[in-house]
Formats: C-alpha cells, sequence, structure tokens
C-alpha cells in the first residue's frame, strides 16, 4: 500500500463521523432550547399573550362595546387565569371600576400606589408599558384564613384544624408580568391593567434536564448504530469496485463490475463495465497490430536476406529480375516505415499541413497515371467520373496521399470485374469523392474499426497487394487535419464505396 494511502481514512469513518456530528448539533440545540432559553421564551409568550389580551379589550372599551368588553374579561380569567382591572383615571383620584379576583392566592387587588405608578410609566411609554415584579405567595393558613371570613364557626374550626397539620410554609416569591394601557373615552380616561403570573420554570428545567440526558445518551447510541449500519451499506460496494478496479488494472479485462444499491454505483459499474470492453478491443487490436507489422516487416526482409545470399553463393543468380526484387521490397519496407511515422505525426498533430488552393480534379487524374503499368498488366478498369474541375483548400501532397490509399485499398480487395470507380461530385458547394469497389464487401459491424492501424476485416491477416496496409489510417488522420468529413458504406457480396467531403473554392468562372 502506497504511503499517502495510509494516511486516508475509509469512507465509513467520514460517514460515521458526519452522522455523529450531526446528532450532536441537533443535541446542542435541543439543550440550548429546552434548557438555557426555555425562561426567556416563555416570558417573550406570555408578554406577547397578555398584551392580546389588553389589546382585545382596550377595543371593545373605547368603542363602547360594554358586554363584549365584560365576557372578554370573563374568557381571560377563565381560560388565561389573569388578573383584569378598570381604573377610572380622568380626575387626580384614581377609583377602582372592576377589579377581578381570579387568583386570591397571591393578592386580591392591586394596591393603589402600584395603579398609580403603572400610569405614570404608561403616560411616560406612550400610553401603553409591561413590567415584570416580584409578589408573595401566601402560605395555606393565609389562604385559608381568607377563604374562612364571614363562614361560621365550625367552617373557620374546620380550616385552624387543617393548618395545625399542614407542615409550615414560608411565602413563596413569585414573578408577576403586569401591562397597563390608557385608553380614552367618551367620558374620560380609563387604565386597563392585565396582570398574569410567571410561573417558574426551575423545576421544568431539571426535569427537562433529567429527561435530556437520557435522551442524549439514546440518540448517542442509536447514532452509532446507524452510522456504523449506513457506512458498511455504502462503502461495501465501493470497496467491491475498487477491488475489480484493482484487477483490470492488472489487465484482467473478464472482470465483471454489477450494479450497486444505488444509482451513482450503478453508473460507475456501467461505465467501468463500458471501459474493460473497449480495452479489451484495445489490447486486441494492440496484439494483432504487433502480428501484422512483424508479418509485413519479416517478408520483405526475408526475400532481400534470401535473394542476397542466392546472388552470394551462386554467381550466375546475379541478375537485373534478383536485384530488381532486391530493390522493391526494401523500397516496400521504407514504404511501411514512412507510413508508421506519417501516422504518428498525425496523430501527435506535429505533421506539416500546407494549406493553398489547388484542383482536386487534376489531382486525381494525375493519380491514374500511376497505374498504367498495372492496368495493362493486370487487366484492371480503373474510371475517373466527374462533370467539371473543381478547386478546395488543402495540403495537395496529403489529399494525393488520401486518394492513392483509398484507390491501392479498392484495388487490394477488388472484385471479380476488376473495376474501380473513383466519382467526383459537386453539391452545396462542396465536392464528394467516392472510390468504389464491388468486392467482398465488409461486415456492418466491422465498419466503425476499419480506419484503426492494421486493421483487417477478414479473419487472417494478408499481405497488400499495393500500399502497406495503412492507407485507411493515414486517410482519417489527414482528414481530420483538414476538417473533411469521411465514411464509408458496405454490402456483403456487393463490395465497398470509401467517400470523404471537402469545401469548394468558388473559381472565376463560376
Amino acid at each position: 500500500m502506497k504511503p499517502e494511502l495510509k494516511k486516508k481514512r475509509p469512507l465509513r469513518f467520514y460517514l460515521a463521523i458526519g452522522f455523529l456530528t450531526f446528532s450532536a448539533l441537533l443535541l446542542i440545540i435541543l439543550w440550548l432550547f429546552q434548557t438555557v432559553f426555555l425562561e426567556s421564551f416563555y416570558k417573550t409568550i406570555k408578554t406577547e399573550q397578555v398584551k392580546s389580551c389588553a389589546y382585545g379589550l382596550e377595543t371593545y372599551l373605547k368603542y363602547g362595546e360594554t358586554g363584549k368588553f365584560y365576557d372578554l374579561v370573563t374568557e381571560i380569567e377563565e381560560q388565561n387565569s389573569m388578573l383584569v382591572g378598570v381604573y377610572d383615571t380622568t380626575d387626580s383620584i384614581f377609583s377602582c371600576e372592576y377589579v377581578s379576583s381570579s387568583r386570591p392566592w397571591i393578592r386580591s387587588d392591586v394596591p393603589m400606589s402600584t395603579v398609580y405608578d403603572l400610569y405614570r410609566q404608561a403616560t411616560d411609554n406612550g400610553g401603553k408599558v409591561s413590567t415584570i415584579t416580584a409578589a408573595e405567595k401566601e402560605s395555606r393558613f393565609e389562604m385559608h384564613s381568607r377563604r374562612s371570613f364571614g363562614a361560621t364557626e365550625d367552617e373557620a374550626r374546620v380550616d385552624i384544624i387543617m393548618h395545625e397539620h399542614q407542615p409550615s410554609l414560608d411565602r413563596e416569591t413569585v414573578q408577576i408580568l403586569a401591562y397597563a394601557c390608557i385608553v380614552p373615552v367618551t367620558d374620560g380616561e380609563r387604565l386597563i391593567l392585565v396582570e398574569s403570573e410567571i410561573t417558574p420554570v426551575n423545576s421544568v428545567v431539571e426535569t427537562l434536564r433529567y429527561q435530556l440526558i437520557i435522551m442524549t445518551a439514546v440518540i448517542l447510541l442509536f447514532s452509532v448504530i446507524i452510522a456504523v449500519f449506513l457506512g458498511k451499506m455504502i462503502a461495501k460496494p465501493i470497496s467491491v469496485t475498487n477491488e475489480k478496479a484493482k484487477a483490470l488494472a492488472k489487465q484482467d479485462y473478464d472482470v465483471s463490475f454489477e450494479g450497486g444499491r444505488y444509482r451513482e454505483i450503478t453508473e460507475l459499474n456501467t461505465t467501468l463495465n463500458f471501459a474493460a470492453g473497449e480495452l479489451k478491443k484495445v489490447d486486441s487490436l494492440q496484439k494483432e497490430l504487433i502480428s501484422n507489422i512483424s508479418h509485413d516487416l519479416r517478408t520483405p526482409l526475408t526475400m532481400i536476406t534470401g535473394y542476397a545470399e542466392v546472388m552470394q553463393d551462386l554467381p550466375g543468380e546475379m541478375t537485373p529480375e534478383n536485384l530488381q526484387i532486391i530493390i522493391d521490397e526494401a523500397n516496400r519496407l521504407n514504404l511501411l516505415v514512412t507510413d508508421l511515422l506519417d501516422i504518428s505525426r498525425l496523430q501527435s498533430n506535429t505533421a506539416d499541413i500546407k494549406m493553398a488552393p489547388f484542383s482536386l480534379t487534376k489531382c486525381i487524374e494525375s493519380i491514374f497515371s500511376r497505374y498504367t503499368k498495372l492496368i495493362e498488366s493486370d487487366g484492371l478498369n480503373i474510371v475517373f467520373e466527374h462533370d467539371r474541375e473543381v478547386f478546395v483548400m488543402g495540403d495537395e501532397l496529403r489529399i494525393t496521399q488520401v486518394i492513392y490509399n483509398l484507390i491501392n485499398n479498392a484495388i487490394n480487395y477488388i472484385g471479380e470485374d476488376k473495376t474501380v470507380i473513383v466519382r467526383q461530385t459537386v453539391t452545396d458547394e462542396k465536392v464528394r469523392i467516392d472510390v468504389i469497389d464491388h468486392g467482398e464487401g465488409i461486415p456492418e459491424e466491422q465498419l466503425p474499426y476499419i480506419w484503426d492501424r492494421y486493421y483487417r476485416a477478414g479473419e487472417e491477416h494478408r499481405r497488400a497487394k499495393i500500399g502497406t496496409g495503412l492507407g485507411l489510417s493515414i486517410v482519417k488522420n489527414v482528414l481530420l487535419a483538414h476538417d473533411g468529413e469521411y465514411g464509408v458504406s458496405s454490402a456483403l457480396g456487393e463490395g465497398s464505396d470509401f467517400w470523404f467531403i471537402l469545401p469548394v473554392i468558388p473559381t472565376d468562372e463560376e
């Protein structure tokens, strides 16, 4: 294992850490909102509730809807356990018009000093004010005594006996939220006072704290279990794919990448299956290429060596015919090496392409002159069909090489009629050159591969009659360098049609 890989942790580790971090953040937020901020949230919500009740009372009182006002007072007292007071503040001496007794265990009324103080604060604050003050909660005895006021002697005696049997409790301090607003009315001015007790949240917080401790332990335990499970579930198919990819890197092209539980792994495995198939084809073509090049190199070298040895051992074999064979095979060997170098330069974009206008028609006609001897000796029929002269922009030497290689390929696979047709067609300011033979044709599934170096449509490699067998690969790379279109159509038993298209240069005659 590489040193840099040893420092890397597996995917399931980061998944587990991420999931645990997420769970920890949720727990921290839960702790903060349920303990630290609970009291402030509670006070804020309670304040808004008191203000809302006071606003409703203010509306009904301002517009003189007395019936609805007292209905709302009753609803507030019963449902929200709030104290409601209404004071006439028209004169300097305030008078109480109404005060509820919904909370007798705190106090039955509000001291007028408190009313004066709230009025003054409301006046300074634009007519409304809210305060939170502390108040003492009455003991049980005081509460019972107050309840016994005006009761019979027997009832009072029962209250005293109950008090004697109750443990002594000190007064408990509670917080009172008071909201006061000044309301102008038709006959003067009123002060609405709404009070509500703020329940101490210390005991609630303590209860929640114990609950949160238990919840934290349970959540963390489940988080660890789920994180480990998810880590294994997600990382396992990746690990399997990784092991198979290592086998593919060791040239095991028969390895199969199976689909995973989720889409990304399935897509990755599909891509790797395709890559394995393509690598297998490339490997097969590479082996075939080496075999074919070795064959084409060995044949001329064998003939040159053989004829040279015969001429050396037998003085009578030193004939012009034998020397010509040696020269021809040496030239063929030189041509093969040249073609290989041309393909390498074209594929690496280092070939020297000199663009200039030239007559494509005359170029084809000049190529035909090279086949005069072959036409006479083998009875070939090479026909050039065209209706006018066409000029194109390109490297004339390279385009000549393209046409020459296409004609050589057609001759190598020529049919029984021994006819090769070169057809020039001009349409839409483009010229198309077709090189047609009536030979055995090429199977459809092999057409995409015939442009590769040394690819043969047949199973057995055979030496080309003309050229080196690298012609179609050169054709492809030259036309790509010219941004030209190219292709082939073929049918078994009917022959093949190799074609390419280049833009036409307008002439003065047009």
